[in-house]
């Protein structure tokens, strides 16, 4: 059986809830040359996280182009997909401009990745029409980026899910809605108990410490860093972290080449967060000394570390890449306790975050094409205004 969204406060699945006048909880606004797989995908999975859920998609419910307006009327929340050639399309223009007429709320879903269309805040803003740049991009909507590799993609669809939630009648007064799935990466409690990993992050390595101090927040068992200048002999893993200062120190090519002879297990990092240092990976084979390219070096995979929200999912899969399971319910009770008595439990509730920060207290970035989370809540959607509407419970 699929799993599907439930709130976090009552365990139930939430009320799928439509105002007076409305056919579609969702309308997917996107440009077919770099936006339709990923649109199809949104709609596919939400059918299947949100059972009820109405969603338009051209390609299932457009049935005269001259009436796009129209359709835009008829939908509660509005998505638009931010990918190269969405605000060139007239018919995108089409659904931009009426969208914004009828003060519909509005969910911006950015395409991550360059190979499908995906660009920077900056660069996308660039191909809008000046007149509509500042209400898509100065205005509080809600910022999600669209990833495609699973865990990552299944946190997106989360984040879309509770945008236009929230934007329904029955949660438009809410500031925010917790909702989880049974079963879920982020609602597991990690442990190395069962088999004790010491991580060395050398100093020659700029970055790998403090990754390093981060996973060890939320593996508190189990889980001893490291960070002496050479290997220790208790070392099980060493941690080999890819930024733009990745290399710089030479003494690091020679620690490397020595773990691998050694047979120590290198786990690599790649760094995607700019205000981190993250960079492409093509980088890597321009300033990674030759001889470990041919010695094979990047034949494993190096695990993406993303910013925001999505931190969270690449903390955990790099945790139980280095062979952390899941706690059972007594032993997580008790991991969490000492997490909390050592102040780093990363369960609680964020403190308040300033407008403009993503969700988890988080700085979005409109540099990078990696960024994720929500921008405040948009007065389209206010509680006001759903309590002038009925609701209409499908």
């Amino acid at each position: 059986r699929i799993p599907t969204i439930r709130l976090a406060s009552t365990r139930q699945a939430p009320e799928l809830t439509l105002a007076t006048g409305m056919t579609y909880h969702l309308f997917n606004s996107h440009i077919w040359s770099t936006g339709q797989d990923a649109v199809a995908a949104i709609k596919k999975e939400l059918l299947l996280l949100l059972p009820g859920i109405n969603v338009f998609l051209d390609v299932d419910n457009l049935d005269d182009i001259g009436a796009l307006e129209e359709y835009i009327r008829r939908s509660q929340t509005i998505l638009f997909f931010l990918s190269r050639g969405y605000f060139r399309s007239q018919n995108c223009l089409r659904e931009i401009r009426a969208s914004l007429a009828g003060n519909k709320p509005i969910v911006l879903v950015q395409e991550a990745d360059p190979d499908k269309g995906g660009g920077t805040l900056e660069d996308l803003r660039a191909e809008c029409p000046e007149s509509l740049q500042p209400p898509i991009f100065d205005a509080d909507w809600h910022l999600i980026v669209w990833l495609r590799i699973d865990d990552f993609r299944l946190l997106s669809l989360k984040l879309i899910a509770e945008a236009l939630l929230l934007c329904t009648p029955a949660y438009a007064r809410e500031a925010s809605l917790p909702i989880y799935l049974p079963g879920e990466l982020l609602g597991q409690t990690l442990t190395f108990a069962a088999q004790p990993v010491v991580l060395w992050a050398s100093p020659a390595n700029p970055g790998a410490k403090a990754l390093a101090d981060e996973l060890a927040d939320i593996c508190p068992s189990g889980l001893t860093v490291t960070s002496s200048a050479e290997a220790p002999e208790s070392a099980t893993h060493m941690l080999l972290y890819l930024n733009l200062d990745t290399w710089s120190d030479e003494r690091l090519a020679e620690q490397v080449k020595q773990a691998r002879e050694d047979k120590l297990k290198i786990v690599m990092v790649h760094e995607n967060d700019p205000a981190l240092g993250g960079c492409a990976f093509d980088r890597m084979f321009e300033v990674t000394p030759q001889e470990l390219i041919n010695d094979g070096l990047y034949r494993d995979l190096a695990r993406s570390f993303f910013p925001g929200v999505y931190r969270e999912v690449s903390r955990v899969l790099l945790a139980k890449a280095l062979g952390a399971t899941a706690a059972k319910a007594k032993e997580s009770q008790q991991l969490r306790r000492a997490a909390a008595s050592a102040n780093r439990n990363i369960y609680a509730a964020p403190p308040p975050r300033p407008r403009g920060w993503g969700v988890g207290g988080y700085r979005l970035s409109k540099e990078t094409a990696y960024t994720g989370g929500r921008r405040g809540s948009s007065s389209s959607c206010d509680a006001d205004t759903a309590a002038r509407d009925v609701a209409v419970t499908v």
